[in-house]
């Protein structure tokens, strides 16, 4: 009679518990798992005072959001993500969460740097097929160097070079490795040349003049990376003071930002077959002006784009990555990308990947970003004073979801830490473990109830 009348009452808690989780969660696909409590100590007597513990909760655990940017892993998350990239660029652009409205006329471009060609590649064409060539020729291992295809953006084709063979895949590679030290000297060499341009020294110059940015990547179909780049010159200030005194325009800084993309280059130590590489951005540097006066919502080809629209593009890419090759989060060797499906060109990639990560001690952490196909800089970077920050945008959030009668536009840079509230006289104290990852099953909610309720009881 016990175990008969238990088995229902288990499966009853058990579905509860899992639809608690789901909700305390807010909806994230995996969240995190945690055990432990946070509690007031008195730093004179010792008391203690707890605020909050897990062992208060159906199941005896606290669900965490997974914070994942990617929205193959957990699109509400990554919808969080990109509402916070958002805001962080577009303030930035044209002020809010405390930014002065007035950031928006100071000189400012949006760059997007490509990478070199490392071989011919499959690609969409506005007008016309992918590659025509009326000699149609081809290459010293017998594959045709045209292609008469009009590919289609779905099209597994897209990006994957005419011969595998001729491709350089080691260049590649090497070049993706190295961008973000390429990204590094462009911004020295950037400085630079607006100093000598106000006939001034670099450290007078950055006594007058700020050179503030946001830094996007998007991985091409070809596996290489773009740079996308809102660049704006600040005063001393920052985005909070007026413009530089300095006389730079915009058309000043798009003239040496384009003179930096063309001057930068890096050469590598060599390999072990000798080669080594000299390192350049590609022809393709584009630059755009960001004013308010431009189309919102347009989408035809101008110089000029608007704020809204530059952070509603970049917010886009920052939630994909390497899904489109069929590669995962992680990818340790060939043979696994191989097995998770992922594109002939991926594997190749990080076939050439894991080789030169045996060359030595440049190239020794290229195992850690074979998922990233070399690449090993952050999906979103930004200068100390371009906007407000991520963390200032989720402690905003977590205040105003406490108190709803906030003004959700006021300065987000001067909402204090959570334990900004703590009595004088007592500390914060947290101590919290890892559980596991993901939502229970039901048997597994179910034992996790009774153990929870058995604990409260003892």
């Amino acid at each position: 009679m016990t175990i008969a009348t238990a088995a229902p009452h288990a499966s009853f808690f058990g579905d509860v518990a899992v639809d608690v989780a789901v909700e305390r969660a807010g909806g994230c696909a995996r969240p995190i798992r945690l055990r432990g409590a946070t509690s007031l100590v008195n730093t004179t007597t010792g008391e203690v005072r707890e605020t909050y513990s897990s062992s208060r909760e159906l199941d005896g655990q606290t669900y965490v959001k997974c914070g994942n940017r990617r929205a193959s892993e957990c699109p509400t998350c990554s919808h969080e993500y990109k509402g916070d990239a958002w805001h962080l660029l577009v303030c930035g652009l044209a002020g809010g969460k405390g930014i002065d409205p007035s950031v928006a006329e100071h000189p400012c471009t949006f760059l997007t740097l490509t990478a070199p060609s490392f071989g011919a590649v499959h690609g969409l064409r506005r007008k016309g097929p992918c590659r025509a060539r009326r000699d149609k020729p081809v290459c010293p291992h017998g594959r045709p160097m045209w292609c008469n295809r009009r590919h289609q953006d779905a099209d597994r084709d897209l990006g994957t070079p005419l011969c595998p063979e001729c491709y350089d895949y080691a260049g590649h590679v090497v070049w993706q490795w190295h961008a973000p030290e390429l990204w590094r000297r462009f911004t020295i060499t950037l400085q630079r040349l607006l100093a000598r341009r106000c006939g001034l020294s670099v450290a007078a110059f950055r006594e007058r003049c700020r050179v503030s940015y946001s830094k996007v990547v998007e991985f091409q179909a070809r596996g290489l990376v773009h740079l996308h780049v809102p660049i704006r010159l600040d005063g001393p200030d920052g985005p909070d003071g007026s413009t530089s005194s300095l006389p730079l325009t915009t058309a000043d800084l798009e003239d040496a930002v384009h003179t930096a993309a063309t001057d930068v280059s890096l050469t590598t130590a060599p390999l072990r077959d000798g080669s080594a590489y000299e390192l350049r951005w590609g022809s393709q540097v584009d630059t755009r002006s960001i004013t308010g006066d431009a189309g919102r919502d347009s989408h035809r080809a101008t110089r000029a784009v608007h704020p809204e629209q530059v952070a509603a593009y970049l917010a886009k890419y920052l939630t994909k990555a390497t899904e489109d090759f069929g590669l995962p989060a992680r990818v340790q060797s060939t043979t696994r990308a191989r097995v998770v499906g992922a594109s002939a060109h991926a594997v190749r990639i990080i076939a050439t990947g894991s080789r030169l990560a045996g060359e030595g001690e440049p190239y020794a952490r290229l195992r850690d970003n074979l998922a990233t196909l070399g690449y090993r800089g952050h999906p979103l970077t930004k200068s100390r004073a371009y906007s407000v920050t991520f963390g200032q945008l989720r402690r905003a959030r977590r205040v105003f979801a406490a108190n709803p009668g906030l003004d959700p536009e006021s300065d987000v840079r001067r909402i204090l830490d959570d334990d900004a509230d703590v009595p004088e006289g007592f500390e914060l104290v947290s101590s919290w473990v890892y559980v596991g990852r993901g939502y229970l099953d039901l048997d597994q909610a179910t034992r996790a109830v009774f153990s929870a309720a058995m604990s409260r009881t003892r």
